[in-house]
């Protein structure tokens, strides 16, 4: 999809064109993203190694991410939810992460993603100190590895003058819709909720084609699903969200917001 909307932006280039083709494939990053996270879970093969290589070197290493680094993050996100011992809690302590939060402050956050130094913040909190002193030592293999595919990566497009190509369609996206999105998805997943028991302060968002498509990717919005049941694959969340919604003890389990303009009005202050 990502090469698809490439070659058919380049081929009936127009400025409006490009922009949507930013949105579409900065959505597709973070898709690889999501399936990275698929992969922490087991969830791509039943076979081990096929699954960290595929989760690594076609889904981590093309948004400059270590695999390695965010299983030892992830993993411990989901074991101390919502505590001091989970990265993804300790990340969120400065104003940024208060939630209800002043309008005003929330789009200087969204023209901070959208300008590209988002991306900073990102990779601040995939090698944060919890990440650091959990990681596994990473083998002379793995990282002659990874230093290759970015050479052959890079090279290739050098080496065959297509520098613009790179910069048009992996660099710009990436650094601006993808950041963006990948912010929002943090803020709906367990921000404005704080007045619910701890356990509770993860949020499912019901969403629609073109959330999915534009903004929240490989059913990630069911995310109460995902951390009751997180050796499900995504693709059977939706089957699982209706099994709890049409029980009354589960219903009771989970917190849905209506959509994105809902999860809005629970975070940002008008």
């Amino acid at each position: 999809m990502i090469l698809i909307a490439a070659f058919l932006c380049e081929t009936y280039f127009h400025w409006s064109i490009y922009i949507i083709t930013v949105v579409f494939i900065g959505a597709r990053y973070l898709a690889l993203g999501l399936l990275m996270h698929e992969s922490v879970h087991g969830l791509i093969s039943k076979n081990k190694r096929i699954n960290d290589i595929v989760g690594e070197v076609f889904c981590a290493w093309p948004v400059i991410v270590s695999m390695k680094s965010y299983k030892v993050k992830h993993l411990k996100h989901h074991q101390c939810l919502n505590t001091d011992e989970d990265p993804d809690y300790t990340a969120k302590t400065d104003k940024n992460w208060q939630f209800p939060m002043p309008i005003n402050r929330f789009l200087k956050i969204v023209m901070r993603q959208l300008s590209g130094l988002g991306v900073f913040e990102t990779f601040r909190v995939m090698s944060g100190k919890s990440v650091a002193s959990g990681k596994p030592k990473s083998s002379r293999r793995y990282k002659f590895a990874r230093v290759s595919f970015y050479i052959i990566f890079l090279g290739g497009f050098i080496y065959f003058d297509h520098e613009m190509l790179l910069l048009k369609y992996w660099f710009v996206p990436f650094i601006s819709w993808t950041q963006l999105i990948n912010r929002w998805r943090r803020i709906a997943e367990h921000s404005g909720i704080e007045h619910q028991p701890l356990e509770m302060q993860t949020r499912t968002t019901k969403h629609n084609f073109i959330s999915r498509l534009l903004l929240s990717p490989k059913n990630i919005a069911y995310h109460c699903e995902h951390h009751m049941f997180p050796s499900i694959p995504q693709y059977n969340l939706p089957k699982v969200h209706e099994r709890l919604v049409n029980d009354d003890i589960g219903r009771q389990s989970i917190y849905i917001s209506k959509n994105y303009i809902n999860v809005f009005n629970e975070c940002i202050e008008k």
